[in-house]
Formats: structure tokens, C-alpha cells, sequence
């Protein structure tokens, strides 16, 4: 594995014939919307520090007909809480668009981290990460990935912040929906609260690879 390879697209090998396949038929990607990207979320946790703690989104990717589950740890620092650290766990596999959830059988599917340092100012959020590390490659075939970049502006009553990531490939203000889903031991100010679906609220599969 070349964690520092730098690539269009995070594809399988097996998936690149199929995939330039869909870009001679298939329209325009149509994102999900902001509501259908909330609506797959858990409840938000409201912390004591406005941008610290477990920050989640889940993303679908059309062309590549994979999902992408993003789960940030985002740390302060004590003396300057502009500067953020921590770290971008990845849990990226191919399946419908209809289904959220892992597919059994599995097609396609790894998990990956990379350290992540940030800033935090005027209420907006910038989060990258290093060289990213391969931590199971639960099927399929070896894929490289771009480091992500996500920048947004925070929403405190929401616990959320409306991202784009830019990985310096083929993710080009890419959309994603971040919500704050827990804090840390000693940062809790009140438990996660349950929130409302949007109208659009994908059916769930229980199953795994």
C-alpha cells in the first residue's frame, strides 16, 4: 500500500472499467440534500466547548455507487483554541443508495484513519488530514486515498457544520453534513437530544459484512 499515493478517485481497481461506464451514460451527480444527509445522523450532543468533541457525516457517492462514513475527533488546544487536533476515521464501502449500511454480501469495503489538525475561527471549521493509514481492508480489492479537507461554518443551536471537503483530487467542494454526536468524558454538557426527521429518511438494513 502507498498511503501517499496521490489519485483521482477513491476506486477499487475493479470498480474503474464500470465506473467510466456511468460517466458516458449518467447525468450530473445529484447530491443528496441537506436534509437527506441529516436524516441518516445520530441525535446531536451538546458539549461545553463550541467545536470539541465526535463529529459524523455519511456520504453517497453516485458514480461510485459507495458510501462514506467520516467520523472526526476534534480536540482544542488549551492554550491557543484556534489550533485543532485529533483524528478522520474512515469507513468507505460500495452498496444502493437506498441502503446506508454495509451490504452482506460484502462487494467492497475498508476502513482507514488519518491524524487531523485544524482551525477553528470567526465560528468556521477547517479540518484535514495527514497520510492516510489503511487499518482493514474488510473486502475487496487495495484502494489509495487523497487526504480530506473539510471546511464549514458551525451551526451551535444545530450541533452541526455544513462542509465541503477538497482532497486535492477528484473531491471538489464535495458536500458533507457534519453533526456533533458526543462529547468527550469531561466535556458533556447535556446528553445527545433526539431530533425530528426531515422528510426524507432513507430505509435502514440490518446486515454487515
Amino acid at each position: 500500500m502507498e498511503p501517499s499515493r496521490r489519485v483521482t478517485k477513491r476506486l477499487p481497481a475493479v470498480a474503474i472499467a464500470a465506473w467510466l461506464v456511468a460517466l458516458t451514460i449518467a447525468p450530473a451527480d445529484a447530491p443528496a440534500t441537506v436534509e437527506q444527509q441529516r436524516a441518516r445522523l445520530p441525535p446531536p450532543a451538546e458539549c461545553s466547548s463550541p467545536v470539541t468533541g465526535k463529529w459524523r457525516a455519511l456520504t453517497w457517492n453516485e458514480h461510485q455507487s459507495s458510501w462514506y462514513q467520516y467520523t472526526l475527533e476534534v480536540h482544542q488546544d488549551a492554550i491557543d483554541p484556534s489550533k485543532l487536533s485529533g483524528m478522520i476515521y474512515i469507513d468507505a464501502w460500495t452498496g444502493d443508495a437506498d441502503t446506508p449500511e454495509p451490504p452482506n454480501p460484502c462487494r467492497w469495503r475498508y476502513q482507514g484513519k488519518m491524524d487531523g489538525t485544524g482551525r477553528f475561527l470567526d465560528g468556521e471549521v477547517q479540518f484535514w488530514g495527514g497520510p492516510f493509514e489503511m487499518t482493514q481492508q474488510i473486502c475487496g480489492g487495495y484502494v489509495a486515498y487523497n487526504p480530506d479537507h473539510f471546511t464549514g461554518k458551525l451551526q451551535p443551536e444545530l450541533q452541526e457544520f455544513q462542509a465541503v471537503n477538497n482532497d486535492g483530487g477528484a473531491a471538489v467542494n464535495e458536500p458533507a453534513v457534519f453533526r456533533r454526536i458526543a462529547c468527550f468524558d469531561d466535556g458533556r454538557k447535556d446528553p445527545g437530544s433526539a431530533v425530528a426527521p426531515p422528510p426524507f429518511f432513507p430505509k435502514h438494513r440490518k446486515s454487515g459484512c
